[in-house]
């Protein structure tokens, strides 16, 4: 957080009244705005003094908000700003493409007050428990293009850059396989009875992070077996980029696991 009493929002928004707007909204609820109006000039005032959260619009002249958003989520410097996507734009793949940029929240126009500052507010929160416990992460889900699945992609991926040195292209990568496998599961499921064919435990602890995939429904043995074989497609780049150590297969289903370098400090 940053040094004044007031949590820091840098607003990059190319319409001046709704800027204006946005800044008279987090100044009445405690905040303290600061402004840009344009991708460029909001790098500037981030390179300034980092924020403690960004509204970010998509629709921007020259630098895009989807640009901006990955750029900031691809660096450890500014990967745990919390960024709450404000647009206009409310269709699915918006919505699928900015959390694949990392985003950590899309709130569409029009808005409330209190529902924005609401958001913001559990998107801080978020982030604070995240540096906190960030060398540690259990989670259950469903392998699935949906938006929950992408949210717990990005949570991992922040682990990563946060607690491992790993480069962001084997981070990259890591995420670009999980998103492969997650659509993949997709089309599975819309060929069969329409339910996910396998579910994904992520286990981060230290310097281990393991994959766990098991059938949940009569396919999934199948699924796991096309798709997760040491020769399938994604755990093979995985295992070339060097992401992945090892594919082991049991009885309960296939585990990806990683040794992972410790963070220099």
């Amino acid at each position: 957080m940053s040094d004044d009493a007031r949590p820091q929002v840098l607003i990059i928004e190319d319409e001046p009244d709704m800027n204006d707007l946005l800044a008279d909204i987090l100044s009445a609820y405690g905040f303290e705005p600061v402004q840009a109006l344009s991708g460029e000039q909001g790098l500037e005032r981030l390179a300034e003094r980092p924020p403690d959260a960004i509204f970010l619009d998509l629709m921007l002249p020259g630098l895009s908000g989807f640009k901006i958003c990955k750029q900031l989520k691809d660096s450890r410097q500014t990967r745990t700003i919390p960024i709450l996507i404000l647009t206009a734009l409310d269709s699915h793949p918006d919505r699928r493409n900015a959390y694949e940029a990392g985003a950590d929240d899309y709130v569409t126009k029009p808005f409330t007050p209190d529902a924005l500052v609401s958001r913001l507010r559990e998107c801080l929160e978020q982030t604070r428990q995240c540096v906190e416990r960030y060398d540690h992460l259990s989670l259950t889900i469903e392998p699935t293009g949906s938006i929950g699945a992408l949210k717990a992609f990005n949570a991992l991926m922040t682990c990563l850059y946060c607690r491992t040195d790993l480069a962001t292209a084997e981070i990259e990568a890591l995420r670009k396989g999980l998103v492969a496998l997650a659509d993949t599961a997709d089309g599975w499921a819309t060929d069969r009875d329409g339910r996910p064919p396998v579910r994904l435990s992520i286990r981060f602890e230290g310097q281990h992070l393991d994959l766990a995939f098991e059938a949940a429904t009569d396919s999934g043995d199948a699924f796991l077996a096309e798709h997760l074989a040491p020769d399938a497609a994604v755990p093979a780049a995985l295992t070339d980029a060097g992401v992945i150590d090892r594919l082991v297969t049991s009885d309960a289903g296939v585990t990806l696991e990683k040794t992972l370098p410790p963070r220099e400090t």
